[in-house]
């Protein structure tokens, strides 16, 4: 059975030859710094080149994907025309929505945002980057054809749809945040213009690629270590219907399914992800509260959500290797049995992840997910 195969069996709930296994996504990805210690590890003579400067992850070099056994091959957008890159010797520099951004570390933060200040008038006014831009699809189709057509990879769109993540970047977490308490109009007319810019660049973006991908992405963060980031109700009143309607037209587009990225304690909101037309749920963060039972989010969900990830990326990976493949075998077992289940680190994977827990992780997965699961 080829990876495509694979995959397109976990999307309908059914068992494949193994459990598939992905890699390479904004929130399934390797820092850069991991990255390097596993190709030298490995003794391979990588190029270290970034697809999310923030986050710092590396394009991980098909060499590596192979060893790591990945079924999966990302095809991302492009920044908007005239903008690059360019960070400066003290390590700022701005992305093309004007938002400031201080790389220090192992990461980057957001220090300036540009609609700090502004008032609803300033907002209604403010123009922001052109959603179709030509240059952010250019040679995307013909990329994703010939990955299509000469390779045997689930091809997946990796660009990640969100309204409160550039939200908070425009205007600042914090203000956001109290917009949406003190300043209603001003919060809501801000999701509604992101929503009409994701509806703007998925149109483009599934015209080029839509035919050829088997899963793409959405998300946003709504919880916490301990529960909810926001209010259920608010939740319920200003974020479902939204991420719906992206939804809705996305698959007006496509046949491909959505990936939804949410991290921490969200079980809560699991039935109300699948309602807003979700249909596979990532990272099932087990660290959090109300997430390490896999066992019971496979009961109550696993028919209508595909599950992907569940691994303790922020508990074990690093610790002992024993215990990242004590922790692997835990979630295959678990999540694993009558398909739905997609493999991965769970989130990124860290700068104080070793290379051989990398090894260890991806080898399990690959190992312990032969079907029939224990068998």
């Amino acid at each position: 059975m080829n990876s495509r195969e694979r995959v397109k069996l976990a999307l309908a709930h059914k068992e494949a030859d193994r459990v598939p296994i992905d890699n390479g996504g904004i929130v399934s990805g390797m820092h850069e710094a991991a990255y390097v210690k596993l190709t030298q590890f490995l003794g391979v003579d990588a190029k270290v080149s970034l697809y999310d400067p923030i986050q710092r992850l590396a394009s991980v070099e098909e060499p590596i994907l192979k060893r790591l056994h990945v079924d999966t091959r990302y095809l991302y957008a492009q920044a908007g025309a005239g903008w690059n890159y360019q960070e400066d010797e003290e390590g700022f520099w701005y992305d093309e929505w004007g938002v400031k951004h201080h790389h220090v570390g192992y990461y980057a933060d957001s220090v300036e945002h540009p609609l700090a200040g502004m008032t609803l008038k300033d907002l209604k006014a403010y123009k922001f980057p052109d959603p179709q831009d030509p240059a952010r699809f250019a040679g995307l189709k013909e990329k994703a054809l010939e990955l299509y057509e000469k390779t045997e990879y689930a091809l997946v769109g990796g660009t990640i749809g969100a309204l409160y993540a550039p939200a908070w970047d425009l205007r600042g977490y914090e203000q956001f945040m109290f917009d949406t308490a003190a300043d209603p109009a001003f919060a809501n007319y801000l999701l509604d213009k992101l929503l009409d810019w994701w509806l703007g660049f998925y149109e483009s973006y599934l015209d080029a690629i839509g035919d050829k991908i088997e899963y793409l992405w959405t998300g946003d963060d709504w919880g916490q270590q301990s529960g909810p980031l926001i209010s259920p109700v608010s939740f319920r009143e200003t974020v479902k219907p939204r991420f719906a309607k992206l939804h809705q037209f996305i698959k007006s587009k496509t046949k491909a399914k959505i990936a939804y990225h949410s991290c921490g304690s969200v079980y809560w909101a699991l039935q109300d992800f699948a309602e807003m037309g979700v249909d596979i749920i990532q990272p099932l963060q087990p660290s959090a509260a109300e997430m390490d039972d896999s066992e019971r989010i496979k009961r109550n969900f696993g028919d209508i959500l595909v599950l992907h990830g569940g691994t303790n990326n922020q508990g074990t990976f690093h610790l002992n290797t024993e215990a990242v493949i004590a922790d692997a075998k835990r979630r295959v077992a678990a999540l694993a049995p009558g398909g739905g289940y997609i493999f991965s680190s769970g989130h990124n994977i860290q700068p104080n992840c070793p290379p051989e827990n990398i090894l260890a992780l991806f080898d399990t997965g690959y190992e312990s997910g032969r079907y029939p699961i224990g068998g």
